[in-house]
This record gives structure tokens, sequence and C-alpha cells, in this order.
């Protein structure tokens, strides 16, 4: 064979496989096309809503907003204005206590004079500025925006009170 004989069946081959390939995509989207869309989904919308709907309903209409606790913590998130009844104890119980009762992610544990004694060195000051900026993985006013700074400083000095 030459090269001009070896050339023509090379081309040759080259147009058999290339035509091969491009049917054989043209057969593949026609097939994808005719199974990707399924006439049986648009039928069935208005059930699928339903069904998410009821999954997705609640459970019950029980206001929960009559026992005074939840009340007074929807009043706190809610930004209600601050008042003598938010006192540092009773912030402290609803927001501070869930770390600061158990030592949740490292926080001092009220109460506990050892683990307090070196913040308390530091100053009110630096304390108050802690809890109302936040510090470390404590967020500030403990992840509760809607306390005002007196609000916050007053749960510190129910921590410091029962600390010393």
């Amino acid at each position: 064979m030459n090269n001009e004989t070896s050339d023509q069946a090379f081309f040759k081959n080259f147009a058999i496989i290339t035509v091969i390939f491009i049917l054989f995509s043209i057969f593949i989207t026609i097939l994808s096309i005719v199974f990707a869309s399924n006439p049986s989904k648009e039928n069935h919308k208005d059930e699928l809503i339903s069904l998410i709907d009821k999954r997705t309903s609640p459970i019950s209409n029980e206001n929960l907003s009559s026992n005074p606790k939840i009340k007074s913590t929807i009043q706190l998130a809610a930004g209600a204005p601050s008042d003598a009844s938010n006192s540092g104890e009773k912030i402290y119980k609803m927001v501070c206590g869930s770390c600061h009762d158990n030592g949740a992610a490292g926080s001092p544990i009220t109460g506990n004079q050892s683990q307090w004694a070196s913040r308390i060195s530091e100053g009110i000051d630096h304390l108050y500025d802690s809890a109302i900026n936040g510090i470390g993985v404590m967020p500030a006013k403990g992840g509760l925006a809607s306390l005002s700074d007196e609000d916050v400083k007053a749960a510190v000095d129910y921590i410091i009170e029962k600390s010393k």
C-alpha cells in the first residue's frame, strides 16, 4: 500500500466512525427527551401539593403564651421594653443559664469561685463589655439581641454575686 491509499483508508474509517458517533448521540438525545418528559407528573401536581400541605401543617393550635414563663420569654424575644421585672436573675435563667449552669462550650459555671476569680479581677466593665458584645463562642447579649445593655449588666451582676 502506498501513502495515498492508506490516507484514503484512514479518512474513510474516520468518516464512518464519526457518522456512527453522531447517529448514536442523536439516538441517546431522543431517548432522554422521551423518557425525561413524564406527563404523569403534571397530573399529580395537585395531589403532591396537598400532601406537602398536610405534612407541614401544625399538629395543634395550642396557645402556649398563657404559661407565664413562656410569656416572659416571648416578650423578651419580641423586644419588649425593659422593666423592673427583668431582674438579673430572671434574665440569667432565661438566657445565660443555658450555658453557665453546666459549663457548655467552656463557659465558667455560675457559683464556681475558682472559675470566676480571674474574670472578676479584670473588672466589672470588662465583664459587662464581654457580655454585651460577646467573647469567644458566647454571642453578644447571650444571643438575645433584644435585651438592653442594662438587662445584660443586671444578669452579669447576678452572676458575680453568685460567684464571689
